[in-house]
């Protein structure tokens, strides 16, 4: 099956060359080529402000990675970029041949650039440079589930965090308003490899082509082993076919 699955990407990856596409070639080439699931994790569809990052890397800093596909629009990607830039260390746009020079057109000299290229490689067009900006606590926070940013305040003050329900939403935002944005940068990075960090056995076990699909997708202990036995059957086709069309058939 997962042989199946892996041909018909690599027709689709030919020719419609999908958002899904670019986000599982961005987690291929740098999760599993640059970094390791060791040391990184993957934040798919993360949201921000009015915007969700289609791809997030944490390692030692947080980078963002902006899916353009040729059939994306690209109205939204200043307004996407300006809340990127507001909690993320550094920022790209990963983009195919179509739109290339727009995009380096309209983005900010410290964005970066990657052009996705017909042989499916990553190509630097520019570095992205760490966000020199400080971070917008209430962007951040309202980003982040309630045990995260918890302990996003807690490293930063280095306090225990132990307050009523009712406030302890703005009793963390106020801390990591007076707190130096490097910090607050470090412990988000640091809290969120943690907290979101990818089920190593299980997304290793997927075919490539599956990859962003493990990453994104939440499935129960007993849901992801089912899908790993099912990926590994192999089919002929001499298999016997047990449906109810089967049946039918031979019924007539």
């Amino acid at each position: 099956m997962a042989e199946v699955i892996d041909h018909a990407y690599s027709e689709l990856s030919r020719d419609y060359r999908s958002e899904y596409f670019y986000k599982n070639t961005v987690a291929e080439r740098l999760l599993l080529g640059r970094h390791s699931v060791n040391t990184a994790t993957v934040l798919p569809e993360f949201r921000v402000g009015r915007s969700k990052a289609d791809c997030v890397i944490l390692n030692g800093s947080s980078t963002c990675y902006e899916i353009k596909s040729d059939f994306d629009n690209l109205d939204r990607l200043p307004e996407q970029l300006s809340f990127y830039r507001k909690i993320f260390d550094k920022t790209y746009v990963v983009v195919g041949k179509t739109h290339l020079d727009k995009v380096q057109n309209l983005c900010w000299d410290d964005i970066g650039i990657i052009e996705l290229t017909s042989k499916k490689s990553l190509r630097v067009i520019r570095e992205a440079e760490t966000s020199k900006d400080p971070v917008d606590v209430p962007v951040l926070m309202r980003s982040l589930r309630v045990n995260e940013y918890k302990e996003i305040a807690s490293r930063v003050s280095g306090a225990s965090i132990d307050y009523p329900n009712t406030e302890i939403f703005s009793a963390c935002e106020e801390i990591l308003k007076i707190s130096p944005s490097e910090d607050v940068r470090e412990a988000f990075c640091s809290t969120l490899k943690q907290s979101r960090k990818v089920e190593k056995s299980y997304v290793l076990s997927l075919p490539r082509s599956l990859l962003m699909a493990g990453i994104g997708f939440k499935l129960r202990t007993d849901q992801r082993r089912g899908l790993v036995e099912n990926l590994n059957k192999i089919f002929s086709k001499d298999t016997l076919c047990t449906t109810r069309f089967y049946e039918a058939s031979n019924l007539s």
